[in-house]
């Protein structure tokens, strides 16, 4: 496979010198943080002794070594057919943060992402997976994602400035987006009225979209979109491509700052988007403008999503998203907030600095639920604004409607501030197996609402998701814990 390196010694300790020499002579060829660097090499010196000491411990044997190298990350497996062990120890990673600076516990702190595979007759495995800053530079690649960093010369930066517009759109624009989407994804760009131009003149003439636009010498070089949302005064950032060309320059920081210029001016009451978690690179650009995680969204990513010549870190599962917020209003909220999720949520609302009352739970007269498919994204939503006595029947009614159209995900949202017997219906979808996804401010009609999350496919990837901020990593733990607990109880 291409940037694909495997090195096998003996097991003994003698032997790291070689495989330390070979590791920083290939962190030196493709200009990898040193930072990480050193994070990851330490990971990898724990697994090498780990194999030495306790796998070989009284016999003889071989470590191989293999080291895959991503755009955006370094993937290392340490692979012996030494002694077993016990898998349960493994998955109980961190077992003890009191010693975290040893062995397996000291690994889980320096990497994002460690794996365990037990592989038979083929012994076993350890995966850890460091991500980089930047593009990672090999075989001549191309940048990824780097427009959010400052790769450019300062005299060719200033060159290409005096020549760059960024402004918002006008008709003849849209048929350059779709090439930009074809450059950076090919066909796989989830939301696909965005390779049509008569669709995106469409929406651009009727104000659901507003896009931002990066022009040089007359050529669209960049895009960046405001998605409203309907029955609401917020909207989406997304669509946000830079020509592979052109990365590099700063066009993303411009675009993104004349982008929420217009979102005040439109009078907004807040902007989320969806930043995939295969990289932190969308999420540190996010938090750079004051946006923050209120939710993580399992499977919201397509599989079949791509960028070109991006070989991602796993392959065949749908990706997730880190829901992000920042808002321009913040009024207090009289909230019916769940027992069962009572700390998460009231963490979310501390955390964006939203005061709010509880309300008195209490019953309502009749039910309100609505199911929306998204046939692109291969995703049904179940909408909650209201619930009686009568709600178990009626949800499994559209819990069956959903299941119709296959999809892979399907969430289900609960009006916070109209759903008063809120802890019975967050009892009944954990029967069905929903569990938490977080917290969706001013979603409809400026009400806030409680998402869940059910998996309707076995292709999800749960483990393999980067987070750049403390708080995403707390809510990624929470989540998978839920999951574990709903389904225990099932």
């Amino acid at each position: 496979m291409k940037n694909q390196i495997t090195i096998q010694v003996p097991s003994d300790m003698l032997y790291w010198q070689m495989v330390e020499a070979f590791y920083d002579k290939l962190i030196e060829s493709i200009n990898f943080a040193k930072k990480e660097a050193k994070e990851l090499k330490s990971a990898l010196y724990e697994l090498f002794e780990n194999s030495v000491v306790h796998a070989y411990k009284e016999e003889e044997g071989f470590i191989t070594i293999k080291i895959t190298i991503f755009h955006n990350a370094l993937e290392i497996d340490v692979h012996d057919k030494g002694m077993p062990v016990d898998p349960k120890i493994i998955k109980a990673v961190p077992i003890d943060l009191h010693y975290k600076n040893r062995g397996l516990n000291r690994v889980y702190q320096l990497v994002d992402d460690f794996a365990f595979h037990n592989l038979g007759l083929g012994g076993k495995k350890f995966t850890i997976i460091k991500y980089a800053p930047y593009s990672l530079q090999l075989h001549h690649t191309q940048g990824y994602y780097s427009d959010i960093l400052d790769d450019f010369t300062e005299d060719l930066k200033k060159s290409l400035s005096q020549k760059l517009v960024i402004r918002t759109f006008k008709e003849g624009d849209e048929v350059w987006i779709p090439k930009l989407l074809y450059k950076n994804y090919g066909y796989t760009y989830f939301k696909d009225i965005f390779y049509y131009p008569e669709k995106i003149l469409q929406k651009e003439r009727s104000g659901a979209v507003l896009s931002i636009v990066a022009e040089v010498e007359g050529q669209i070089v960049g895009h960046f979109a405001l998605v409203r949302l309907p029955k609401s005064n917020i909207a989406e950032i997304g669509i946000a491509v830079v020509d592979p060309n052109y990365k590099g320059m700063g066009i993303m920081k411009k675009m993104f700052e004349l982008l929420l210029q217009k979102a005040k001016e439109l009078g907004l009451d807040a902007l989320f988007g969806e930043a995939i978690t295969f990289h932190p690179y969308s999420q540190r650009a996010n938090a750079r403008y004051g946006f923050k995680t209120s939710a993580l969204l399992l499977g919201e990513i397509h599989h079949m999503v791509r960028l070109k010549d991006h070989p991602y870190p796993f392959k065949d599962k749908r990706g997730a998203v880190a829901v992000e917020y920042k808002l321009f209003k913040k009024e207090p909220k009289r909230l019916f907030i769940p027992k069962y999720y009572k700390d998460m949520i009231t963490k979310t609302y501390n955390f964006f600095e939203i005061s709010y009352q509880e309300a008195i739970p209490s019953s309502s007269p009749t039910t309100i639920i609505e199911v929306v498919h998204d046939k692109s994204f291969a995703i049904a939503t179940i909408i909650i604004d209201k619930s009686n006595e009568e709600f178990e029947k009626e949800f499994k009614i559209a819990f069956d409607e959903a299941l119709t159209k296959h999809p892979d995900m399907i969430y289900a949202d609960i009006n916070l501030e109209n759903v008063a017997d809120i802890d019975s219906v967050v009892a009944i979808l954990h029967t069905f197996g929903f569990f938490y996804a977080g917290v969706l401010f001013l979603r409809r009609e400026g009400r806030d609402y409680l998402r869940m999350q059910f998996e309707a496919s076995e292709r999800i990837e749960e483990e393999k998701i980067v987070c750049y901020s403390d708080f995403c990593k707390e809510l990624h733990h929470y989540i998978l814990e839920d999951k574990r607990k709903v389904y225990k109880n099932i």
